[in-house]
C-alpha cells in the first residue's frame, strides 16, 4: 500500500491505469468515459447540498466514471466507477432509505447509520448494487475525504484509505505490479480487467488427527449417575418454634426417546471383518459397552470420528453406530459391506427412516422402505404463533414406523435384534475413517466454463495428449500450494502422473487417441488407490482432518481456527482432485483441478502447461 508523502496525484494514477488497461485490457478501457464537465460537478453538487472532496473533483475532470455495462472496469469488489449522474442518483436514493430507516444526522458515531447525508457514492457496487459500494464522508473534521464501504448485508466500514488519491494511487499499483487489492489480484482476460482471488492457506495448520493422537482415550465411566437430588437431605433439629421451609418443586422429567440407531447387518461376515469393511481404525479397536462407546467418541481423542460397535445375531454381523456422521446412509459404504453377500441398513435421521438391502454391491431397489412422517410436536399459541412442546417425541409416526421395520426384520431375514440388549455389553468396536465419497458419473461430462474460463473451448481445441499433460501440471501446481507434495504417497502418485502413465508398467506409453479417458482402474491400483491402500488412506485421513477442523471451529472449542479449516479444506480438495485425475475423464478432472488453484496466475501458468505461450487461444487468453 503506497503510504505518506510517496502518494502521486490523481492524474498521475489515473494515467497509469488508463496505460495498463489499454494493453492488457482495451476493451474495459474503452469503457472508461471522457472527462466531466466542471458546470456538471457544479450542479451535482448544488444538487445534493454538497461540496465535493478536491480528489473526487479530480477524478471527474479526467474520467466521469464509466459506462454500464459487460467489460466495464471494475474496482475489485467494489463494481465500476460512478458517472456524475451516477453519484447524484445513488446518493440520493441510498439517503431516502436512511431517512425511512431513522438515520439521526449529527450522531457522533458516523458508522452507526444505513447511510449519512455527508457520503457520496463513488463506485456502483459489485453487480450494479449500489448499496455494496464505496463512498466518500465529507463530514467536516479528521475524518474528511475518507473511503468507506457501504454493505448490502452488514453495517458500513471504513476502508484503509484515507482519500480517493490513496485509493487510486494503490489501484494503480496493483495493476502495474500484479499485487492484491483488497485481496484480489488483477488480470486482463479477452481484451476484460477481471479479478482473481488472491488465496492462499498457512503452511503447517493444527491438525485436529495429531492433537486427538496426544490424548489418551478415557476411561469407561463409572456405573450410576449423579446424586439424586430429590431425595430428602436431614436437617439439623433446632427445637420448636417456626420454621421456613423452602420446597422445590419441579416438572415431572419426560419419558427417554426411544433408542433407535443406525444399523447394517451383513450376512455371513464376522464382526471383525464388519469393522474392517466399515473402515475401522486398528488401533482403535476394542470391547465398549454402549455408555463407554458414546464417552470415548465425545472426547478430544475421538476427534469426531465416528464411533460402531458390532457383534453378531444368527447368521449375521451387525453394526451399531454409537455417535459421529451418519455412516450407514452412504451407498460407498452399504457397497462395501456387501461385498460377496447382502447387506442391511435400518437408519434413522430425524423424520426419514430408511430401510436399505444391497446385494454384493447392488441395492434391491424393491427392497427399500421409506418413511417420512410430519412432525408432531408443534402446537398453536394465541396470535397465530407456533411454540415446540419439550421432552416429547418429535416425529411418533417416524419412531413407530422404525420399530415396526426392525420387527420385520425377522420375518424376512431371519434378523433378530433390539438395540438396548447390548448396552452393556462390551462388544467389538472402533472409530472410523470414513471411507471416500463416489465422484461424480462420468456421464454427467464436466462444466463447459470453470471461473470465467472456457473449459469446453480448450477440451475442444487440444489434443488428448498434451490435455492430460497440461493437467498432471497443473495437478502438481495444485499439490506444492496446498502443501499435500510433502506426504510421499501423495508425492509418489504425483510423479508417476506426470510422466502420463497409464496401464502397465510403461510409464512412457504413449497415450493414443483415448487420452480424455481416465486412467482406469488398473491404474489406480498401481497408485495406491484401492480400499486400504496407503494414498488411499491418506485421502481419507486428509477428509477426516477437514471434518474434525469443521466440528472444532463450529463448536468454538481448542486450538484449531478457521485458517487451520481452510488448509484442510485446500488439501483435501486438492488430493480429492488427485484421485478424480487418475479415476475421471481428464476433462471432469480438469475442471475440479483449475476450479482449486490457489493461484491468480493460473491461466498464465496453464498457458505455459499447454505450450500456448506467446499464442492467442480461443479462451480465456491472460495478458500479463
Amino acid at each position: 500500500m503506497v503510504q505518506g508523502m510517496s502518494i502521486p496525484a490523481v492524474e498521475e494514477s489515473w494515467a497509469r491505469i488508463e496505460a495498463w488497461l489499454a494493453r492488457h485490457a482495451p476493451v474495459s478501457r474503452a469503457r472508461l468515459r471522457p472527462p466531466a464537465a466542471g458546470e456538471e460537478i457544479r450542479a451535482a453538487e448544488r444538487e445534493l447540498g454538497l461540496m465535493f472532496p478536491p480528489d473526487l473533483v479530480a477524478s471527474l475532470r479526467c474520467h466521469d466514471g464509466a459506462d454500464h455495462g459487460e467489460g466495464a472496469p471494475e474496482v475489485a469488489y467494489y463494481g465500476p466507477p460512478a458517472r456524475v449522474a451516477d453519484i447524484v442518483r445513488h446518493t440520493a436514493m441510498l439517503r431516502d432509505i436512511g431517512t425511512d430507516l431513522g438515520d439521526v444526522d449529527g450522531d457522533e458515531d458516523e458508522l452507526g447509520a444505513y447511510w449519512r447525508q455527508e457520503w457520496l457514492l463513488i463506485t456502483l457496487g459489485a453487480a450494479g448494487q449500489a448499496s455494496d459500494g464505496l463512498f466518500l464522508t465529507v463530514r467536516p473534521g479528521p475524518g474528511h475525504g475518507r473511503v468507506g464501504h457501504s454493505r448490502t448485508e452488514d453495517a458500513p466500514v471504513f476502508t484503509p484509505w484515507s482519500s480517493l488519491r490513496h485509493l487510486l494511487a494503490d489501484f494503480a499499483e496493483a495493476l502495474e505490479e500484479g499485487r492484491p487489492f483488497a485481496g484480489r489480484v488483477p488480470v486482463g482476460i479477452d481484451g476484460e480487467l477481471r479479478w482473481e482471488d488472491d488465496r492462499s492457506v498457512v503452511s503447517d495448520p493444527v491438525s485436529p488427527l495429531a492433537l486427538a493422537a496426544r490424548s489418551a482415550e478415557p476411561e469407561p465411566p463409572a456405573p450410576g449417575g449423579p446424586a439424586d437430588l430429590s431425595a430428602p437431605t436431614p436437617t439439623e433439629d433446632r427445637g420448636a418454634g417456626p420454621r421456613l421451609t423452602f420446597v422445590r418443586v419441579a416438572p415431572p422429567r419426560p419419558q427417554p426417546l426411544p433408542d433407535q440407531p443406525d444399523l447394517v447387518f451383513a450376512e455371513g461376515l464376522t464382526p471383525a471383518e464388519l469393522l474392517r469393511r466399515l473402515g475401522a481404525i486398528p488401533a482403535t479397536v476394542r470391547p465398549r459397552s454402549r455408555p463407554h462407546a458414546e464417552h470415548a467418541a465425545a472426547s478430544p481423542w475421538a476427534a469426531h470420528r465416528p464411533m460402531v460397535r458390532a457383534g453378531t445375531t444368527g447368521g449375521w454381523a451387525y453394526a451399531v453406530q454409537e455417535e459421529g456422521a451418519a455412516q450407514f446412509v452412504r451407498p460407498e459404504v452399504l457397497r462395501a459391506v456387501s461385498e460377496g453377500t447382502r447387506a442391511v441398513a435400518l437408519t434413522r435421521q430425524g423424520p426419514e427412516v430408511r430401510r436399505t438391502v444391497v446385494v454384493d454391491g447392488v441395492p434391491d431397489e424393491e427392497a427399500v422402505r421409506l418413511v417420512m412422517s410430519p412432525r408432531e410436536n408443534v402446537a398453536s399459541v394465541p396470535d397465530r404463533m407456533l411454540a415446540r412442546r419439550l421432552g416429547v417425541d418429535p416425529w411418533p409416526g417416524s419412531t413407530a414406523a422404525y420399530a415396526r421395520l426392525l420387527t420385520e426384520l425377522d420375518g424376512e431375514f431371519g434378523i433378530r435384534y433390539r438395540p438396548g440388549d447390548d448396552a452393556g455389553t462390551g462388544l467389538p468396536s472402533a472409530l472410523l475413517l470414513p471411507l471416500l465419497d463416489d465422484l461424480p458419473d462420468p456421464a454427467c461430462g464436466p462444466a463447459g466454463e470453470v471461473r470465467g474460463f472456457d473449459l469446453a473451448a480448450l477440451v475442444d481445441r487440444t489434443p488428448p495428449e498434451r490435455l492430460r499433460r497440461a493437467c498432471a501440471a497443473q495437478l502438481r501446481r495444485l499439490a506444492a500450494e496446498t502443501g499435500i507434495d510433502a506426504y510421499p504417497e501423495i508425492a509418489d502418485a504425483l510423479a508417476r502422473t506426470g510422466r502420463a502413465e497409464r496401464n502397465g508398467p510403461d510409464a512412457g506409453e504413449r497415450l493414443g487417441p483415448d487420452a480424455r479417458e481416465p486412467l482406469g482402474l488398473d491404474a489406480a491400483t498401481n497408485l495406491g488407490l484401492g480400499v486400504g491402500d496407503p494414498l488411499d488412506l491418506r485421502i481419507r485421513t486428509l477428509a477426516a482432518e477437514t471434518w474434525a477442523a469443521r466440528q472444532s471451529v463450529r463448536d468454538g472449542t481448542g486450538p484449531v481456527g478457521p485458517e487451520d479449516l481452510s488448509a484442510w479444506i485446500a488439501r483435501e480438495g486438492a488430493a480429492q482432485a488427485l484421485r478424480a485425475f487418475v479415476l475421471l475423464p481428464v476433462p471432469m478432472a480438469a475442471e475440479r483441478i483449475l476450479g482449486l488453484r490457489l493461484s491468480a496466475r493460473w491461466r498464465d501458468e496453464l498457458a505455459t502447461d499447454l505450450g500456448e505461450v506467446g499464442t492467442q487461444p480461443a479462451a480465456g487468453r491472460v495478458n500479463s
